[in-house]
This record gives structure tokens, C-alpha cells and sequence, in this order.
């Protein structure tokens, strides 16, 4: 049986008010460095994600379900590329904008509230697509 959709948001929206205390200790520990993350991505995979968006076509990258902005702000800052972060939660986007203000990358990132299943932008808008834990 699939669950209902507006069900599976409402669960993944109550996971942004969680306190981030006690997971950034545990972010340090594991990763050296709080990170953010809302999901299973660990430091090695975001790295490979931002150089494969090192794309040889110029063009900014979807992050298809930011959450928090990880692994998104990482891709912005190593790729050098312009990020589109897209998500549904609004308290996930709110914690991925402040991701990427503390680490000086606003002017190369938009947030905007989409869902993956209805696009709002044209074909061929990104050169690249990430998405990382959507759905845990």
C-alpha cells in the first residue's frame, strides 16, 4: 500500500524540529565537522557528487529535496556552481537557506519551495541533478 502523500510530507516536516545539538556532536565525530545532514549522505559521498557536478556543460545544479541544504551547500561551494535547492518541508528550507548564508554562498544558491514531481522550471534549466536521501 503507498501512503498517503500529504502523510509521508507531514512526517518528514516534523524531522526539522528536531534539536541539532546532540546530532552536530555526532556530526563532528564522524565527519570532523557538523555538516547539517538530515540523512545518510556522509562527507566522501557529498564529495563525490560535487565533482561530479563539475560538469563540462556550465550550468547551475538542481538539489532535488534539500532538506537542511547538505549535501547541497558542499556542491555549491566545491563544484562552483550556481545551486537551485528545491524542497517541500518550509522548515527544511528555512535551515538549508541559513546553510548556505553561514558559509557566504547566497548570492550562488536559490530555495524555493517545489516538488520533484511537478518541476517549475524548463528542460534542460540544469546541467546537473542531485538528490541524496529523499524519502528516508
Amino acid at each position: 500500500m503507498i501512503p498517503d502523500l500529504e502523510d509521508v510530507f507531514e512526517r518528514q516536516a516534523r524531522r526539522y524540529d528536531r534539536p541539532l545539538g546532540t546530532w552536530a556532536e555526532l556530526e563532528k565525530k564522524a565527519f570532523g565537522q557538523a555538516v547539517g545532514s538530515n540523512g545518510y549522505t556522509i562527507l566522501a559521498e557529498a564529495e563525490e557528487l560535487a565533482y561530479l557536478s563539475e560538469a563540462k556543460v556550465a550550468g547551475p545544479v538542481l538539489d532535488l529535496g534539500t532538506g537542511r541544504g547538505w549535501p547541497g551547500w558542499l556542491i555549491a561551494e566545491h563544484a562552483e556552481r550556481n545551486l537551485v535547492a528545491i524542497d517541500v518541508p518550509m522548515a527544511g528550507l528555512q535551515h538549508a537557506r541559513e546553510a548556505f548564508a553561514a558559509r557566504d554562498l547566497s548570492l550562488r544558491t536559490q530555495v524555493i519551495a517545489a516538488d520533484g514531481m511537478a518541476l517549475p522550471f524548463a528542460s534542460e534549466t540544469f546541467s546537473s541533478v542531485v538528490h541524496t536521501d529523499v524519502f528516508c
